[in-house]
């Protein structure tokens, strides 16, 4: 399966923009070609014009070339947001509400604040991976991903109950919730441990990633549901478990760049690696942490921690517990 975040889609034929060599020379003939058709003449000294790059009217053309670049171009931004794969905000929330799926709020706000206080909401990302797991919903939690989704998008769906309170009546009741911690919850992963025992882990999106029992125990009374957990299966819910990993290096840059600058990137660029990676089964690769510290404005590293490159096991996910970097120029 295509996880976002962690895999890489190349974008559709159709978003390609022709070169501009390639546009020009087609707006020259279609031009040249429509003129033809009602005054030959004139074609022919449009098409001598065209041949002479310092004519006024050759460098309208190459003007309205980039000008239709520039318009495909945003045209293929407004095909993209179209797509799950890429689209972004108000788009993206559009595009899984196809599924019944909307945007959770992980912090609530408080609107009578002065200033007001906005809520926190998921992410792109987060509601994008749900996106991709939804199909997954209209089954009991059998398969993994089916247990990753549930875990992800505890009570948001509503139990139904059917009632035969008298003969040739059938009454169908939804009870939806009035509340879910769901939004707290940043990672999970259904496994199965045993024939008929499958363990969830959750991880939450609050400090190392250990969910409160308040969060397990709405995880435990989801998973608990007839409609969702399979008779088969035997599930208990527990945190992830967490494995700490810190990062200390030291980073020579050229003489010219500041310092605090490149210090300040450096720590920038290494904590969203973290984050990122801050996922059940989660890599940190010290190659990957090399790259980011390149990108800061490091020509050379010495990294001391991690001594080796981290595989988080079952159930396991890496947090970062401190960031320790010192720059020095060559």
């Amino acid at each position: 399966m295509l996880i976002p975040g962690q895999n890489r889609l190349a974008d559709p034929a159709i978003v390609e923009v022709p070169p501009f060599e390639q546009m020009l020379a087609t707006f020259k003939a279609v031009t040249i070609a429509h003129v033809a058709e009602s005054d030959p003449a004139l074609s022919e000294r449009i098409r001598a014009t065209l041949e002479s790059e310092s004519e006024v009217f050759t460098k309208l053309v190459e003007v309205a070339t980039v000008m239709l670049q520039t318009e495909r171009r945003h045209r293929n931004e407004q095909i993209k947001q179209m797509l799950a794969w890429w689209a972004e905000g108000s788009n993206l929330d559009a595009k899984v509400a196809d599924l019944g799926l909307q945007r959770q709020t992980i912090t609530e706000g408080d609107p009578s604040a002065f200033p007001p206080v906005p809520a926190v909401k998921e992410d792109d990302e987060s509601l994008r991976l749900r996106h991709f797991l939804a199909p997954y919903s209209f089954s009991v939690a059998g398969p993994r991903l089916a247990y990753q989704f549930h875990a992800m998008t505890l009570s948001a769906r509503p139990q139904i109950s059917v009632a035969t309170p008298e003969e040739g009546v059938v009454t169908v009741t939804y009870r939806l919730p009035s509340g879910t911690l769901a939004g707290k919850v940043k990672d999970a992963v259904g496994k199965r441990t045993a024939p008929g025992q499958v363990r969830v882990a959750l991880l939450s999106r609050e400090g190392d990633g250990t969910p409160s029992e308040a969060l397990l125990d709405e995880a435990r009374a989801h998973f608990a549901r007839n409609d969702v957990c399979p008779a088969t299966d035997d599930v208990t819910v527990t945190a992830a478990d967490i494995v700490n990993w810190q990062c200390r290096a030291v980073i020579y840059i050229n003489r010219g760049p500041d310092p605090a600058v490149v210090h300040q990137q450096a720590i920038k660029n290494v904590k969203r690696y973290a984050d990122e990676q801050h996922r059940i089964e989660g890599f940190i690769e010290r190659s990957a942490l090399g790259t980011e510290l390149h990108n800061a404005g490091a020509v050379r590293i010495e990294l001391d921690m991690p001594a080796e490159s981290l595989a988080a096991a079952d159930f396991t996910a890496p947090y970062c517990t401190g960031i320790e970097i010192e720059v020095l120029q060559l």
